[in-house]
């Protein structure tokens, strides 16, 4: 701003974008004399215009360069929901397979599955009845 209270229009594109991020004008006045002093190497105020200056300088920074939290959030997010559809899509391939080997089977062969089985049992019950005697006999001996 001039002396006048204009508008300078031959201002820094660094010293606008400082200026964007407060909306009181103390706040940008502090930032104009800061920036301008410091330029011209004003030495009874350096350390109060360099702190003003770098506290711009840390807004715009932190203004410009943060990543949006909402966002990084809702990433984390989907990408937990497709981690969890891709386990559930793997779980329904499971059981359409699982339904599909059992839609393939008749009565007829699970009913000869379920004798063969129950034959066996009952035919391995002697054998390991023998087995277990023989071994008994050895370890007693």
């Amino acid at each position: 701003m001039s002396e006048n209270g204009q508008t300078d229009r031959s201002v820094p594109s660094e010293l606008s974008v400082m200026l964007n991020l407060y909306a009181d004008e103390g706040d940008r006045d502090a930032i104009r004399k800061a920036y301008f002093g410091l330029a011209h190497g004003d030495p009874s105020t350096f350390a109060v215009q360099f702190s003003v200056l770098l506290t711009a300088h840390t807004q715009a920074l932190k203004a410009h360069q943060r990543p949006n939290l909402d966002v990084q959030k809702a990433q984390v997010d989907v990408s937990r929901l497709i981690a969890a559809v891709d386990n559930l899509t793997a779980r329904c391939e499971n059981v359409s397979q699982t339904i599909q080997i059992v839609e393939s089977l008749t009565r007829k062969r699970l009913r000869w599955a379920l004798t063969i089985a129950f034959s066996a049992g009952i035919l391995i019950i002697p054998v390991l009845d023998f087995l277990t005697g023989s071994v008994r006999g050895l370890v007693q001996w």
